[in-house]
């Protein structure tokens, strides 16, 4: 009897961790989602690409990596006002040739947009 409940409570405290890990990926992914689709107010000049997403990355705490190659002699357009974090960086890329896409971390990339037509 003492070997079978010795491991019982081994296996439960294996399985316990991954079970808690579990149910907090399922709480944190909506939230995670919803906070995508909030609105936040934004306040970032027309600067230098790479100043406005370093702006936009301190204004939300998001994760932004944009190669130098990307940014280099590009200027922001201006973000004003109460916007989700997609509608200000779409504001902020206009014109720029670059678009953003978000990966399955969360980080959000700048790359290249596919021309017009394409």
């Amino acid at each position: 009897m003492r070997e079978t409940i010795a491991g019982w409570i081994r296996d439960r405290s294996t399985r316990c961790p991954a079970l808690v890990w579990l149910a907090l990926i399922m709480v944190a992914a909506p939230i995670a989602v919803h906070a995508d689709d909030a609105t936040k107010y934004f306040d970032i000049k027309a600067q230098p690409l790479s100043e406005a997403l370093m702006a936009f990355g301190a204004q939300t705490g998001a994760i932004v990596m944009a190669s130098s190659e990307h940014t280099a002699g590009k200027f922001s357009k201006p973000v004003t006002g109460q916007l989700t974090r997609q509608e200000a960086l779409t504001r902020m890329l206009q014109g720029t040739g670059l678009k953003f896409e978000v990966n399955a971390n969360g980080a959000i990339l700048i790359v290249r947009a596919p021309p017009p037509g394409r």
